[in-house]
């Protein structure tokens, strides 16, 4: 069917984890973005200024991982835990690690960010295509309500964790509603598999990742609107598969595998290339320093939160997005050169955009409504395929830049706080969607480590997808 930017009928989105956009790209050296000098401080435990610095490891820096819920991220970026009105001055990540740590020499690895040399997939494919520098997390906290707002632009009132199961609509129905395919592809967990408006049809909206990696073969049968989730649990079934989430304290390399495996997926079919653009962005930044302040923004639903105090009126701190297609002129970037803001909502106002014919009429709250779409960064009219020329067969699995960090397994590695709310989700799931004879009998709190997460959130999935 003809859609309203006849040069895509792809648009992929890969959603990673809990990394700031100075932590990833600040030092990448990308021309016109709004990234660090280097001389940029937070105050330690004394107030002597700690400097940020480019020697971020792939692991082993953020061991337990730094706070994000809301009260973590107020004092990062308000310097208490209040949200004192007015500009945040970003001034309280050490501050706030060191609350979490408990050693305040180890509360300064908050401020170390990432060399490029370290993290090439993602800056090569910054710098060849384009990269923004003004999008933020749609919530000041964690992952699961920021990954809601990915799905629905809206977490229902939740500042701590997934909306309550049912009444959320999402952009998958919408286009599917449309005569517009869309999926979300997973590995060992998503929490869209949850989603009442989705589980009446698991084959339609959801897919293995593996099932994305054949699809890109097959024009027609890779989906319009295609959404991958990361591995974020260790598994050793089968041999190793560790996690590539780049959640802290998981190896950054096994991310950067990921950003690659998708990336040459979609160029080594030019059929499914010359239609496609994709979006490599992060749910939020997981504790981790950046000096831009951010922005207010319009409450969804008229939803709030009491428990933590929430308004959604403001988004969280700024993460890494890359867009990548084509049609996107080499050494772009968008956000602070001509004033634009995006979010998570800002994924279903450009879906929504590229395939529904009455685009701006077709809003699923007041968020998605308001949040720009970012379209427009297709700005040239025939593909150029220099830059996947140039790269797409080189791009490194695991950049091995300091030989004294050789990679490691996760899998028997305590839970993260993350990890423990997806096995906690994925509980309730079983309560709310199986019937007892097919529940798994599994207690939250027998998962201790990584691999017994995995096994056991693959198991409820395939429950869920009635694959017993």
């Amino acid at each position: 069917m003809p859609f309203n930017d006849n040069r895509i009928e792809h648009f992929v989105v890969l959603m990673l984890e809990n990394r700031s956009f100075d932590h990833m790209l600040g030092f990448s050296g990308i021309p016109g973005i709004d990234g660090l000098t280097g001389k940029e401080t937070n105050p330690d435990t004394t107030g002597e200024p700690v400097q940020v610095s480019n020697d971020a490891k792939f692991f082993g820096d953020y061991e337990p991982d730094p706070g994000h819920e809301l009260f973590d991220v107020n004092v990062q970026i308000f310097s208490n835990k209040d949200a004192t009105p007015g500009t945040p001055p970003m001034q309280g990540f050490v501050q706030s690690y060191v609350q979490v740590c408990g050693n305040a020499g180890r509360a300064k690895d908050v401020m170390k960010c990432f060399s490029p040399q370290n993290v090439p997939n993602l800056t090569t494919l910054a710098r060849d295509y384009a990269v923004c520098d003004r999008w933020f997390s749609s919530v000041p906290g964690p992952t699961l309500p920021n990954r809601s707002f990915a799905h629905a632009a809206t977490s229902l009132g939740s500042a701590v964790g997934p909306p309550a199961l049912g009444n959320l609509k999402t952009i998958y129905a919408l286009l599917n509603q449309n005569q517009v395919s869309a999926k979300i592809y997973y590995q060992d967990w998503t929490m869209a598999l949850t989603f009442k408006e989705l589980l009446g049809d698991q084959t339609k909206y959801f897919g293995l990742y593996d099932d994305f990696l054949t699809e890109c073969g097959d024009a027609q049968a890779l989906p319009n609107y295609c959404f991958i989730e990361p591995r974020y649990n260790a598994d050793d079934t089968g041999g190793a598969h560790e996690p590539s989430d780049q959640h802290p304290d998981h190896d950054v390399r096994d991310g950067e595998g990921l950003i690659r495996d998708v990336y040459q997926a979609l160029t080594s079919n030019p059929a499914v290339w010359q239609k496609t653009l994709l979006l490599i962005v992060y749910d939020e930044h997981g504790g981790l320093y950046d000096h831009v302040a951010p922005p207010a923004c319009v409450n969804p639903d008229n939803l709030t939160s009491a428990s933590p105090a929430f308004d959604f009126k403001r988004l969280g701190v700024r993460v890494p997005a890359v867009m990548v297609s084509p049609y996107i002129k080499p050494g772009t970037v968008i956000g602070s050169p001509d004033g634009s803001m995006f979010e998570h909502a800002s994924i279903i106002a450009t879906a929504r955009k590229l395939f529904l014919p009455d685009w701006q009429n077709t809003a699923l709250n007041d968020r998605d409504k308001n949040a720009a779409p970012f379209d427009h960064v297709l700005s040239l009219a025939t593909p150029d395929n220099n830059p996947m020329a140039a790269h797409a067969a080189s791009m490194a699995v695991r950049p091995m830049a300091a030989p004294v960090e050789a990679p490691r397994t996760s899998k028997d590695k305590p839970l993260s706080a993350l990890q423990s709310d997806m096995v906690k989700h994925a509980a309730q799931a079983e309560q709310d969607n199986l019937a007892p004879e097919n529940r798994t009998g599994v207690q939250p709190a027998d998962i201790q480590t990584e691999k017994q997460a995995s096994g056991y959130l693959g198991e409820v999935a395939r429950r869920l997808r009635g694959v017993l």
